[in-house]
């Protein structure tokens, strides 16, 4: 189906759209700029305009029309414009891709008012506002709040230098990608620094728009003279909501008879250096404040001492949070046999999680010079783990050796095959397909799937595969033939993230957008159960190598241990502070490894309670963690744009791959020692080799 955008139509959703070029009940184009078809009306409360979801061949966008009956305000038509001329100019992850025809008009087929338009990138994920709301607006964590103030205004520095700044910084306007990273949004308000500007400001020029969102306008800007440092006010107030979970306006806080904010008594389980630099942020004066984000982050970076500090603040290792599940915290000794029953010799999980590896001989000694017997090992259930490792990795760039073609969106899914020279790919083009790693052929193509292909899984004996789609459907499809099997339309009814197998591989794991597992069997499709997981999203399952518990991990950023047969919960593993992103057991079933939003990969006993080692080195969101094929490196990729290894074993670090021009969502090592990106930003699939 296919939506006209004409506020006057008397049809909007003609069932004869379809694949229509216009609109059969009033002739208005539905084939946007030669380039978008609209799909469905997202909101009509968003500011002056109407939000939809547009599609440019598969990949989603969000089209912005402006209310006719405000296209007539000059000031609101300048302000709408303005968005897509700053978004235009802006290249960062932090904000929404909009290209240089982001804005154009569209001229109804009635011959009503021209419609105002600005297309822009999708960003899947909450705002703040409705993230807190999700968590039941309890304040967050200082170590989180530093992540995220970081990250936060590492994104207004580059708008500022840019020679714009935002002017309408609030919780509404920040969003958290399904991935973990934050994106400021609603340039609409954005301003330009130019001479004539600043003029205006300095003479208290009345020509100055006023911008105004009540608890967070900062008091310069309410007379129309907001300053690059607006911005820093905007955001302190910002990040006062997030560390007390009440609003600026809050009687609590604001005590108008007096017209005094205070609010530290109600974040008391912060670092007085955080306070501080927040009410420097947050001064009325504008002067009192940072004078650049540059100062802002430097006085991120210095030591500080507070319940959440990590162990590079405090010189003491982090001490892990466990929660038990009710009725199950007495670990008796035939508990302790059931969980050590859960170790074997057999790979479980994802396929992708546990093949590929270096050859280079190098690596190899390396991560043999570092093993260690199980005896070495902290015991299973230690009070205290092991500290964070603090040897130096070697720094090695790579070299891109070439790029995989025929791709036309946003990359969701990388599957190596056993041998390590095949390769499966999953995407927002609705399509899956089949690479020889060794020249970068396309051997086989599966189009037109029903909605973007989300999740891949190869069978145990590689001779079928696995697709789930965003629609929530589910398909089991023949290697050889690239016949369908048998499909599940509506396996679930969201989006479905990940997919998880047995070891045996009779059974399927699903997990989806809306926090849900399910099973099911891989032969047939039949679904054996279902049960909430998460509060949130599921990010990743595996299953343990007896194939007799499920392990999920998710964005309520806790990672689950669950009984299959039962679905009953076992444990609750608790340290990360972030999205848990992805989930791998090493190969001979002992140790179980999880990646972070918070930059951390986590190493547990499997099936156990506490984290024995936190692998500390990636700067920004760790997305994907894969095997070598022999088990003994373990690599990681991230936001950071670097690839890092480590010893299964130990948990030391090996390597630094840097040169990589890409964030890392996906990851896969061949035989041969190729290392294989692709993200959900762009659709290259990109082949790098380390430098000898």
């Amino acid at each position: 189906m296919s939506l006209c955008i004409n506020p006057g139509c008397p049809r909007p959703d003609h069932p004869d759209n379809g694949e229509a070029l216009s609109c059969q009940a009033c002739g208005t184009t539905l084939r946007l700029q030669d380039r978008y078809r609209v799909m469905r009306l997202l909101s009509t409360e968003s500011g002056f305009g109407v939000v939809y979801e547009a599609y440019e061949r598969s990949q989603p966008k969000i089209l912005k029309v402006l209310r006719s009956d405000r296209a007539n305000v000059p000031k609101v038509l300048s302000l709408f414009q303005h968005e897509a001329a700053v978004l235009s100019r802006l290249r960062h992850l932090g904000v929404p891709f909009v290209d240089d025809q982001g804005y154009f008009i569209v001229t109804p087929g009635d011959g009503g008012e021209p419609l105002h338009c600005i297309v822009m990138e999708k960003i899947e994920g909450l705002n703040l506002k409705q993230w807190m709301r999700q968590q039941g607006n309890h304040p967050i964590r200082e170590d989180l709040a530093r992540r995220w103030l970081t990250e936060l205004t590492e994104i207004l520095q580059q708008v500022h230098e840019n020679s714009y700044f935002h002017r309408d910084i609030k919780p509404d306007n920040i969003m958290i990608r399904n991935s973990g990273e934050l994106a400021l949004v609603d340039f609409g308000a954005a301003r330009e620094m130019t001479q004539t500007y600043l003029a205006q400001v300095s003479q208290g020029d009345g020509g100055v728009t006023a911008i105004s969102s009540v608890g967070y306008t900062p008091p310069e800007q309410e007379y129309g003279q907001a300053v690059p440092q607006s911005d820093f006010y905007a955001l302190g107030r910002t990040f006062i909501y997030l560390l007390t979970g009440k609003q600026p306006t809050d009687k609590d806080l604001y005590d108008s008879l007096r017209n005094r904010f205070e609010w530290r008594s109600h974040a008391g389980h912060i670092s007085e250096s955080l306070a501080d630099l927040l009410d420097s942020m947050i001064a009325l004066r504008v002067v009192d404040r940072p004078g650049t984000a540059a100062e802002i982050l430097e006085r991120l970076r210095q030591p500080y001492d507070g319940p959440d500090a990590p162990a590079a603040s405090r010189g003491q290792p982090p001490l892990p949070r466990t929660t038990l599940n009710p009725g199950k915290a007495t670990l008796t000794p035939d508990f302790v046999t059931r969980l050590q029953s859960a170790i074997g010799d057999v790979p479980a999980g994802k396929r992708r999680r546990s093949l590929g590896r270096w050859l280079a001989t190098g690596l190899l000694l390396a991560a043999a010079g570092f093993a260690v017997h199980r005896a070495d090992l902290p015991s299973l259930f230690s009070e205290t783990p092991a500290p964070p490792s603090q040897r130096e990795a070697v720094r090695r760039p790579v070299q891109l050796q070439r790029t995989l073609s025929n791709r036309t969106a946003s990359i969701n899914e990388l599957v190596v095959f056993v041998d390590g020279r095949r390769m499966l790919s999953a995407g927002a083009d609705k399509s899956i397909r089949l690479w020889d790693l060794s020249n970068g052929d396309l051997l086989r193509a599966w189009i037109d799937q029903s909605s973007f292909v989300n999740a891949l899984l190869l069978s145990p004996d590689e001779t079928e595969f696995y697709s789930a789609n965003a629609d929530g459907s589910l398909q089991a499809w023949g290697l050889s033939d690239g016949a369908l099997l048998w499909r599940r339309p509506e396996a679930h009814a969201g989006p479905i993230n990940t997919i998880g197998r047995t070891p045996d591989g009779r059974l399927l794991v699903t997990g989806d957008a809306g926090g849900d597992l399910q099973v099911w069997e891989a032969e047939t499709g039949s679904s054996l159960k279902s049960f909430q997981a998460h509060s949130g999203a599921v990010n990743s399952v595996v299953v343990t190598s007896d194939g007799q518990r499920i392990i999920s991990g998710g964005t309520d950023r806790q990672i689950k241990v669950w009984e299959l047969a039962t679905g009953e919960l076992i444990h609750r593993l608790e340290g990360h502070k972030s999205f848990v992103n992805s989930l791998a057991i090493s190969l001979d079933g002992r140790f179980l490894f999880s990646a972070s939003a918070d930059g951390s990969v986590l190493k547990w006993q499997t099936d156990a309670g506490k984290p024995l080692k936190e692998l500390i080195g990636h700067t920004s969101y760790v997305n994907d963690i894969v095997f070598s094929r022999d088990g003994q490196t373990l690599f990681s990729g991230g936001a950071d744009k670097t690839v890092r290894s480590w010893n299964v074993s130990t948990g030391e670090p090996q390597e630094v791959l840097t040169g990589f021009d890409m964030v890392v969502d996906s990851l896969v090592i061949s035989s041969s020692g190729q290392i294989v990106t692709a993200n959900r930003i762009g659709p290259a699939i990109k082949v790098w080799l380390p430098e000898r």
